[in-house]
């Protein structure tokens, strides 16, 4: 069988089963095609670990995030054919893991906020920024919002984060008085445009703000989450403040998302910890 033809029997097998909806279905035949149109001609049976490193090549430009995305759903396709006794072996088996950057810029300095809140054109633009910048919401979770979620007698903003998880996020005063002029003689979704949508927006704004400085250098929607974090956490100095504020179910996830700490804040932070136990 070509490999072409086990990766669509794969995702239609899935979508049949109801495992995964059309979205996902044409997401994971689009990745999937990516090793395909790599090796034209290709039986699945003759896929090897060399095809799979020749593909890895092809992604090697994408952001971590989405490489691990991609090899990923290879794993899950890989493990797939083998129970089918289409794949002799799993080539994907001991793969080196897709690791993060080190030293990219996810946070924005209130300069850069600024600077980027001079070149929002409209109120829903900045009622999309303050979502993200003052609550720390992910471009999905944005998207997903309702007029009726917004309790104004409890400055509460009910978010639905992935996997379905609910939390009540707090409003403060000036997000409060946005949402009130927004939501008034309004109903169904708050902002209603897709998450891809917002995430382009976003990183539009961004370009014209001229806080970019490159297609993957780190300064996108998410980093507004993570600048919600890392502020917050300088705030309180509670990390389990930030994880619960973040929707995140590990804790480990929310360290991720934290400002970096400069040599000279961290030996201060010894100095005084020094100080404090003498």
């Amino acid at each position: 069988m070509l490999l072409t033809d086990a990766i669509t029997a794969y995702v239609t097998e899935r979508a049949a089963t109801g495992e995964i909806k059309a979205a996902t279905a044409e997401q994971l035949a689009w990745r999937l095609g990516l090793l395909a149109r790599t090796h034209p001609g290709l039986a699945v049976e003759d896929l090897t670990r060399a095809h799979v490193l020749d593909w890895q090549r092809t992604t090697g430009a994408q952001r971590p995030a989405t490489r691990r995305g991609y090899l990923s759903t290879l794993k899950v396709f890989c493990a797939w054919a083998v129970d089918q006794g289409l794949l002799p072996v799993d080539p994907t088996t001991r793969l080196a893991k897709v690791r993060d950057e080190r030293g990219k810029p996810r946070h924005l300095s209130p300069g850069r906020i600024a600077r980027l809140a001079m070149v929002l054109p409209d109120d829903r633009a900045r009622l999309i920024v303050a979502l993200m910048h003052q609550l720390g919401l992910r471009c999905v979770e944005v998207a997903r919002l309702r007029v009726s979620d917004w309790d104004r007698s409890a400055a509460e903003l009910r978010v639905v984060g992935k996997g379905g998880h609910v939390r009540d996020a707090q409003v403060l005063d000036d997000l409060a008085a946005m949402l009130d002029r927004w939501c008034a003689g309004r109903a169904g979704p708050l902002i209603g445009i897709t998450a891809e949508r917002i995430s382009l927006l976003v990183s539009g704004w961004m370009d014209q703000a001229g806080i970019k400085t490159g297609r993957y250098d780190g300064i996108s929607a998410h980093a507004l989450r993570h600048t919600a974090a890392s502020d917050l956490l300088d705030g309180c100095g509670n990390v389990r403040i930030v994880q619960e504020f973040l929707g995140h179910a590990s804790l480990a996830t929310t360290e991720r998302y934290l400002r970096p700490h400069s040599k000279a804040e961290m030996r201060a932070a010894q100095q005084a910890a020094r100080r404090h136990t003498a």
